[in-house]
């Protein structure tokens, strides 16, 4: 457990359109001891903030409005000033093949909605770090 606090995000990028999930979400990762979270409505918007933002993470939803979470993630990865930002999927898109493209779209992970906001934190504080005992950025 220690390993994983060690890993303490400060700032988190969220590109989810429902207001109510963005609410759940915001209140979850501070309880969990994230500074700050920058709340966008879709992959455009997450893609236009970004690089001023500077996120420890970016957490994305499949199914949004203008640029799906797949296309987001495929952008950043192609882009050398965010490529090394991890990515992890918050979506209620979870059959197999959803996660499978969302993996290599360049995602480090994917978490399924409904989510519990109690454990949110732990759940992404664990991907990234089983990310890190693999090697990956």
């Amino acid at each position: 457990m220690n390993s994983l606090k060690s890993q303490a995000l400060r700032k988190v990028l969220v590109a989810e359109d429902d207001l109510d999930i963005q609410k759940v979400i915001r209140m979850s990762l501070k309880l969990g001891g994230v500074h700050e979270v920058v709340l966008t409505g879709d992959g455009q918007q997450c893609l236009a903030m970004v690089k001023s933002v500077k996120p420890d993470l970016i957490l994305l939803d499949v199914s949004m409005p203008h640029l799906d979470g797949y296309q987001t993630c495929c952008m950043l990865k192609a882009d050398p000033e965010t490529e090394a930002i991890p990515v992890i999927f918050l979506t209620a898109s979870v059959q197999k093949q959803d996660v499978e493209t969302g993996m290599t779209s360049g995602a480090q992970g994917y978490l399924s909605k409904p989510f519990d906001p109690l454990t949110l934190h732990e759940r992404i504080l664990a991907i990234l770090a089983k990310d890190a005992t693999l090697g990956n950025p």
